[in-house]
């Protein structure tokens, strides 16, 4: 491994100064402008107070200042807390408290700058304007040591309270270094990656990317809202190698106008965080006639551990695998559910060792280094192996994480809601969605819009209802309990 993460752009500048570094849009960096743009954030940084070993909030929209925010943070020894752009205000003060936190990078608008500082007028709030014109810090990269967090990462809880994942520069640079070596990337790569920065898969752009001296595209969010513009704009700039999740591919399928598109240059699509359909792979791949394929596993807690390579499907019925374990990871399985134990592996739960006491098990070496990802998999004949679903309620959501407990506690705290429960189902694009089942007191109004609002003050986006069914009484188990199929069954029969 290099250093650290601390000195990948460093050593990129070193490398090429004048070679592109990131694009988003029309705007563009090379790796020498980034370099120097990572010294002002880090000069702006250390005035705010920020020394090393401590928490930066970036609160940004995907743009070229995401790369520039990150290793910014980085560099400086800091480690990064991003946040999801479309959360609440109260959401966001309540990320940054968890992760004690008072400083953050942005480049919102104002008026939601306002709504976060009016709830906390201690966080020192930076905009990404005000790194224009600060004279870079001519300390260099930060020495870190590997055991150092790099970024602390939310995802849903069952409680309704997000866990925090703590990534080191170690888990984080062995991932990043292993994903370069497997997709064989090089600085004649441009890496297309729609993640958000707080989503997991954000890290191969961010990371893998500068390693191996690659362009890395970061797309505009209007974009995802416009398939066929999205797939111009991968086609106009000539995108080598595509990272989502699989509902964004489907709709590229279903609305991008891709029989108008040359994606000859696209040599890897890598997906992952959700099933995808055999049928719909096939399709895609008529559209995209050069690029191989890699159904890509692995929960955030640990990264990617698993792949399955592909350049053609021959089974037209089976689901495809996730495949084998990569480099420097072991597998095991315990009653179905899959344990791996690798160095890509998170530290810990932030702040939960209760948390990261469940998460990692014992294993078949007797060691208690396993994470217990919670999915249920079966090894074929022929090693790899197949996703059959989870242990738990957690389920994706165009690929990021949902504890449906999570969203059925606050649909239990809406007004005049006596019984709720949360279950995905198709939504009106064809994609999986959530909806909610209630019950209600007599007399109580239908929850609208007024009650959706309420929510998303609560949930993050991807996890608030698509819509919410009142109903008389919801199904229950033998034992009294709420049966989730049957309420699934309820709604498909409803749409």
């Amino acid at each position: 491994m290099t250093g650290s993460l601390a000195t990948v752009i460093a050593d990129g500048a070193a490398r090429d100064p004048e070679h592109t570094a990131v694009r988003s849009g029309e705007a563009s960096l090379t790796y020498g402008e980034v370099h120097t743009r990572c010294g002002q954030v880090g000069a702006v940084l250390a005035d705010a107070g920020v020394r090393a070993g401590d928490r930066v909030a970036l609160w940004l929209h995907k743009s070229v200042d995401s790369l520039v925010g990150v290793h910014g943070v980085l560099g400086i020894g800091a480690a990064y807390v991003p946040i999801d752009p479309a959360a609440s205000a109260a959401q966001i003060v309540a990320l940054l408290d968890d992760a004690e936190t008072r400083v953050v990078l942005t480049n919102t608008q104002a008026k939601r700058v306002a709504e976060l500082a009016e709830l906390n007028p201690d966080l020192r709030i930076i905009s990404t304007d005000q790194i224009d014109g600060a004279t870079p810090s001519l300390a260099g990269p930060a020495s870190v040591d590997e055991s150092d967090m790099a970024y602390l990462m939310y995802t849903s809880g069952s409680t309704g309270r997000p866990k925090g994942i703590v990534h080191t520069h170690r888990s984080a640079l062995a991932y990043a270094e292993r994903a370069a070596r497997l997709y064989g990337l090089s600085p004649t790569d441009s890496l297309a990656n729609i993640a958000p920065l707080h989503f997991d898969q954000s890290t191969f752009e961010l990371f893998s990317g500068p390693i191996a001296g690659a362009t890395s595209l970061f797309i505009p969010e209007p974009y995802l809202r416009l398939p066929a513009s999205l797939s111009q704009l991968v086609q106009d700039q000539q995108a080598t190698v595509w990272y989502s999740v699989p509902s964004v591919l489907r709709l590229l399928l279903d609305r991008g106008a891709l029989e108008d598109r040359d994606l000859s240059a696209l040599r890897w699509v890598l997906f992952g965080g959700e099933v995808f359909a055999p049928e719909d792979v096939r399709s895609l791949m008529k559209f995209m006639p050069n690029a191989q394929f890699s159904n890509v596993y692995g929960p955030a807690e640990v990264n990617q551990c698993m792949f399955y390579n592909f350049e053609r499907l021959d089974d037209p019925t089976g689901e495809i695998p996730i495949g084998r374990a990569w480099d420097h990871t072991e597998l095991a399985l315990n009653d179905g559910e899959l344990l791996v134990k690798t160095d890509t592996a998170m530290s810990c739960y932030w702040n939960r060792p209760d948390l990261t006491e469940q998460a990692f098990v014992e294993g078949p070496d007797g060691a208690t280094d396993w994470y217990a990802t919670g999915d249920l998999v079966e090894e074929q004949d022929n090693g790899m192996y197949v996703f059959l679903g989870r242990r738990d309620n957690q389920v994706k959501v165009r690929g990021q994480r949902v504890e449906l407990e999570a969203v059925d506690l606050a649909l239990g705290q809406l007004p005049a809601v006596t019984n709720a429960v949360a279950i995905v189902a198709t939504g009106p694009d064809g994609l999986p969605v959530i909806h909610g089942l209630v019950t209600s007191q007599p007399g109580a109004p239908e929850l609208g819009n007024k009650a959706l609002s309420q929510l998303r003050r609560v949930l993050p986006a991807h996890a608030v209802p698509y819509r919410i069914v009142t109903v008389e009484s919801l199904p229950v188990t033998a034992n009294g309990k709420v049966d989730r199929p049957a309420a699934t069954k309820m709604i498909e029969m409803d749409a």
